[in-house]
């Protein structure tokens, strides 16, 4: 019995982690699309490319964030 229960608990910490990476990719496909999508042509903002490249660049950094920690727990912190 004690063993299904930390097969589940091992089970949601892997979907959790993927979770994490997921979110960091989508983090950093925004930050890109913030930087780029002016210049690409793909949207007019009401703010200053500067505000935007700092935007995108904070949310480049939170992904990173996000896929290191997937990372850490999906791989290096197993119980």
């Amino acid at each position: 019995m004690e063993h299904e229960r930390s097969g589940k608990r091992n089970m949601s910490i892997d979907y959790r982690s993927l979770g994490e990476l997921i979110r960091g990719l989508f983090f950093m496909l925004f930050g890109l699309f913030a930087i780029f999508a002016e210049r690409l042509g793909f949207g007019q903002f009401q703010v200053s490319q500067t505000v935007l490249t700092i935007f995108g660049g904070v949310l480049i950094a939170y992904g990173i964030f996000r896929v290191y920690r997937g990372v850490k727990n999906a791989f290096f912190n197993r119980n």
